[in-house]
């Protein structure tokens, strides 16, 4: 997208969303263009950033900013939320991490309606969050590190497996002294009840078509129960079922061992998830959660990778543009959001990881047609063959590509005879394909077939076979499109044949006169 905006199209934006904030062309005309588009984006993304920060939930030690204030660096794709040190909390945990994400994408819902953005950077009276916490900071250079020298000390990929983690989950809250979720329902949805369905049918994709072991920390068996809770063990967060596997690796599941915090046992959830994953030595950590922002109006599949991370974010390219490719090939899903890039977001299950590391955000459960889509065992399925498509095509080198159909050669085919065409495409299909071929063009009084050739690996040739029947003379035109086993279709390819006269010939084909076939 071209980073400069268009002036008329943020009039209409700022029109939309209401105040008098309305910048009118008339009121600019003598102003710098950049500058006049920068200040009015400006102006928009500090009024809603003033209305996400009234509905979001304080955490422990935070007061209601005075300043809000946000600025946008479109040229970088950098939005700068300016608050005051009043919002930092008493200390950096989960709540405060979820708060950032909330403030984060509601202010990108409408930022990336004028250009795209890729992270928001958060100040408090100038300084980021590194500045008050260091121990954020020496805990992602440390993981780091580990990852890179673990690298360097193997040179080949490890241990050959993957590690996919559903999100949340009951754990203890020691301010309520019962057992709660991470999440409230929204629409129908709560996340850490959804997520393991997600994790399962991921865990089947990577197995079958990656070929690799995956390890879930959570527990998967229906119908047992988790005695200290009373509910369902595959409801339970992971830390438990780690501690219930792992009683000896406390350094993996009991990291807040003596803490007084109330949340320290979902704090110990989410850092025992990279942590098993570090222990495994696992090749990749894929996370799974669905999104959410207090306004309801956020949509769409996001993925977030730790900043400074540049194999994490080539990863979380890979997956969008596949997740994209298999949720578009949906009829009801063309045209779901999914993000164009990967978010940059301090999140503790990519920090302490290792190895690479994503979030995947399926869509929005605040929003009541994303929150439809995720209960869709059909999205459910698309999400997740493209998060595993996504990771296959990064892991073997290889780019994400969308399914298109390369030209096919017109040909002359002699009447009663028949040729080969190879029809050849760009993109990574699941296989079987079919090569599928309808008629666009039949002269008068003819009979023009159209057929599928399926093929069943990329080993076996892309050909089809187009026939002209005896004493058949005549244009005909075709078009065909690839469909893969995954049901992505590859726009159609136009082509002509031309039946010739052939007196000598031999009728090889057996067809009637005045008929033509494809893809027999």
């Amino acid at each position: 997208m071209n980073q400069k905006l268009s002036l008329g199209s943020l009039s209409v934006l700022l029109s939309l969303v209401g105040g008098g904030l309305l910048i009118s062309p008339a009121q600019a005309v003598d102003a710098p263009r950049a500058v006049e588009q920068d200040t009015g984006l400006d102006i928009l993304l500090t009024q809603k950033a003033r209305d996400i920060l009234e509905r979001v939930r304080l955490v422990d030690g935070q007061a209601r900013s005075r300043r809000v204030e946000v600025s946008a660096d479109i040229a970088n794709g950098v939005l700068t939320v300016a608050l005051d040190r009043d919002f930092l909390p008493a200390d950096y945990g989960p709540s405060f991490e979820d708060q950032r994400s909330e403030i984060s994408f509601g202010l990108l819902h409408w930022a990336e309606q004028m250009a795209p953005f890729s992270r928001v950077v958060f100040l408090y009276d100038g300084k980021e969050i590194e500045y008050y916490f260091p121990e954020i900071k020496a805990a992602d250079d440390a993981a780091r590190e580990a990852g890179e020298a673990l690298r360097r000390m193997r040179g080949t990929p490890g241990s050959g497996m993957a590690f996919v983690a559903a999100g949340h989950g009951y754990f203890y809250s020691y301010k309520d002294n019962r057992w709660v979720t991470s999440r409230d329902e929204w629409n129908g949805v709560s996340e850490g009840l959804l997520t393991p369905s997600y994790a399962a049918n991921l865990k089947a994709m990577i197995e079958q078509r990656s070929q690799m072991p995956v390890v879930r920390p959570r527990v998967q068996i229906t119908g047992t129960t988790h005695p200290p809770s009373g509910e369902e063990w595959w409801t339970i967060a992971a830390r438990y079922a780690i501690a219930e596997q792992y009683p000896a690796e406390t350094k993996i599941w009991n990291t807040y061992a003596g803490s007084t915090l109330w949340d320290r046992e979902e704090r110990e959830d989410i850092n025992s998830r990279p942590l098993l994953a570090n222990h495994h030595g696992a090749e990749v950590a894929i996370h799974l959660h669905s999104n959410g922002e207090p306004t309801g109006a956020a949509r769409g599949t996001r993925v977030i990778v730790r900043p400074g991370r540049p194999m994490d974010a080539a990863l979380a390219e890979s997956v969008l543009c596949s997740m994209k490719e298999l949720i578009h090939s949906l009829p009801e899903y063309a045209a779901f959001t999914v993000a164009p890039a990967p978010h940059a977001l301090n999140k503790g299950e990519n920090r302490e990881a290792h190895m690479p590391s994503i979030i995947v955000e399926t869509a929005f459960h605040t929003n009541p047609d994303d929150a439809k889509a995720l209960q869709d065992p059909v999205f459910r399925s698309a999400s997740m063959k493209g998060v595993e498509k996504g990771y296959r095509l990064w892991a073997t080198g290889k780019s994400c590509e969308p399914l298109s159909g390369q030209p096919i050669a017109d040909v002359d085919v002699p009447s009663g005879d028949s040729r080969e065409v190879d029809v050849a495409f760009a993109g990574h299909p699941q296989f079987p394909i079919s090569l599928i071929t309808r008629n666009t063009l039949c002269p008068s009084g003819w009979s023009c077939s159209g057929r599928t050739v399926v093929i069943d690996s990329p080993d076996q040739p892309s050909r089809m076979q187009l026939s002209c029947g005896r004493n058949s003379v005549g244009a005909l035109g075709w078009e065909t499109h690839v469909l893969d086993a995954d049901g992505v279709k590859s726009q159609p390819v136009p082509h002509t044949v031309r039946c010739v006269a052939d007196a000598g010939g031999p009728d090889r084909n057996g067809l009637p006169e005045n008929t033509a076939a494809a893809g027999m």
